[in-house]
C-alpha cells in the first residue's frame, strides 16, 4: 500500500490537461467519475475531501483513497486554410485523500491532493506566435475540520492551498514561473434527513494567484468562485440515484496577461458555467458496485472573441465504473468518453472549434478501524 500511495503523489506532481468549464478538473477519484462526478450527496470514500468534505462524518476510523488518471484527447480547429490539431498533449494525472473520523467523537478531518485547474494547449502551427503555447497546472491541497451536529447533519469547513505551476509562451516572449503560497477556503454540509436520502451542499471561495517570473514578469488570475447542491435517494436497498448542479464563476477572470519587460496579451471573454451530473449506483453484492453516470459541462468560453488558450466547449460526457474488495482493499475502476459540441469561434481565433476526450480512472482505497 505505500508504494502505491508514493507513486500515486508522485503521478499526481507531474500532471497537466484542460477541460470545459474554463480550465476545471474533474474526476477526482474512479468512484465519483463512474458517475459523472455526481458524488457530493454521497461522498462514500476519502475523496470526500474535494467532493463535500461533510460526508467525512460518515467515514469512521481512517480512510485513505489514492488513484492515477490515463486521459487521451483529440483537439482540432477548422480556419480557411484546413484544419488544425491542437498539439497540447495529456499526461497522466493522480489524486490522493485521507480522512479521520474517531467513532467516540463528532470531530472528524481530512487532507487531500489533486489537480484541480489545468491548461495544456498548443496552437504554435496554427495562429503563429499570438498562441504558441499554454501550460498552467494549479494543484490543490485541501485541508479540512469536520463536525458532526447530530446523526444526520454535518457540516465541514477547510483551507485550501493551490501550488501554481505557468509556462507561457507568445513569439519571442516566454514566461516560467511557479507560486506554493496561495490560500483559499471552502465550506460545506450533508444532511439525511430520512433514512434513504442524503442532500449536500459545498461552496468554495476563489482565490487570487499572482506568479511571479525573472525580469519583473508576473502573471495575475483569480480562480472562480463555485457552489456545487447535490441530492440523492436509495431505492430498494440496492439503487442509488444522485444529481448535482454546480455553478462556476468564470466571468471574474478577465485576462492570462503576462506583464514586464516581456509581456503576452491574452484577454478572455468568459461566461458563468453550469454543469449538472447524473449517477446511477447498483450494489450488486456488499461492497461491490456498478456505476453509470451523465454529465452537461458548459463551456466558459463565449463564441465572440474566443480565446484558445482555454478552448473548450460545451460537453457531454458519459461515464462508466465499478468497484469491489480485492485482498483487503478496494479498488473502483471508471472510464468516461466526452463528446463536445462544435463552437464556431469569431475574432483574432476564429475558426470551428473541435475537442474529443476520453479518460480512464483507477483508485485503492483501504479503511483501517
Amino acid at each position: 500500500m505505500k508504494k502505491v500511495i508514493c507513486l500515486i503523489a508522485g503521478v499526481t506532481m507531474g500532471s497537466a490537461c484542460a477541460y470545459a468549464g474554463g480550465f476545471v478538473q474533474n474526476s477526482h477519484s474512479a468512484t465519483a467519475a463512474g458517475v459523472a462526478d455526481a458524488f457530493a450527496a454521497t461522498a462514500s470514500d476519502a475523496s470526500a475531501v474535494i467532493y463535500n468534505p461533510a460526508g467525512i462524518a460518515w467515514l469512521p476510523g481512517i480512510s485513505i483513497t489514492g488513484g492515477i488518471n490515463l486521459f487521451y484527447r483529440d483537439s482540432s480547429v477548422k480556419i480557411p486554410g484546413g484544419i488544425a490539431p491542437n498539439e497540447g498533449s495529456e499526461p497522466t494525472s493522480g489524486h490522493i485523500f485521507a480522512t479521520w473520523a474517531p467513532l467516540d467523537s463528532k470531530w472528524g478531518a481530512g487532507f487531500g491532493f489533486a489537480p484541480l485547474y489545468q491548461i495544456n494547449n498548443k496552437w504554435g502551427a496554427t495562429f503563429g506566435g499570438a498562441a504558441d503555447s499554454t501550460e498552467l497546472t494549479v494543484d490543490h491541497a485541501s485541508f479540512d475540520g469536520v463536525y458532526a451536529i447530530s446523526s444526520s447533519l454535518a457540516v465541514a469547513a477547510g483551507l485550501d492551498w493551490y501550488l501554481t505551476r505557468a509556462t507561457f509562451a507568445q513569439a519571442a516572449n516566454s514566461f516560467n514561473a511557479n507560486n506554493f503560497t496561495t490560500i483559499g477556503g471552502h465550506a460545506s454540509l450533508m444532511w439525511k434527513p430520512a433514512p434513504a436520502w442524503s442532500l449536500g451542499l459545498t461552496y468554495r471561495s476563489g482565490a487570487k494567484i499572482t506568479v511571479s517570473g525573472s525580469v519583473n514578469q508576473k502573471l495575475a488570475i483569480k480562480l472562480p468562485d463555485e457552489v456545487t447542491v447535490a441530492i440523492a435517494r436509495d431505492f430498494a436497498d440496492v439503487w442509488r440515484f444522485e444529481t448535482d448542479v454546480k455553478w462556476t464563476r468564470w466571468s471574474t477572470l478577465k485576462d492570462m496577461n503576462v506583464t514586464g519587460a516581456t509581456p503576452q496579451l491574452n484577454p478572455l471573454n468568459l461566461r458563468d458555467t453550469i454543469t449538472a451530473m447524473a449517477g446511477l449506483t447498483w450494489t450488486w453484492r456488499p461492497n461491490s458496485q456498478f456505476r453509470f453516470g451523465y454529465a452537461y459541462d458548459q463551456g466558459a468560453n463565449k463564441a465572440a472573441g474566443y480565446n484558445p488558450i482555454i478552448a473548450d466547449q460545451d460537453g457531454h460526457r458519459v461515464s462508466l465504473g465499478m468497484g469491489g474488495d480485492l485482498a483487503d482493499i478496494h479498488m473502483d475502476l471508471a472510464y468516461s468518453y466526452t463528446f463536445y459540441t462544435k463552437k464556431t469561434a469569431t475574432g483574432t481565433y476564429a475558426g470551428t472549434y473541435r475537442d474529443r476526450k476520453q479518460a480512464m480512472i483507477l483508485s485503492v482505497s483501504k479503511t483501517f478501524d
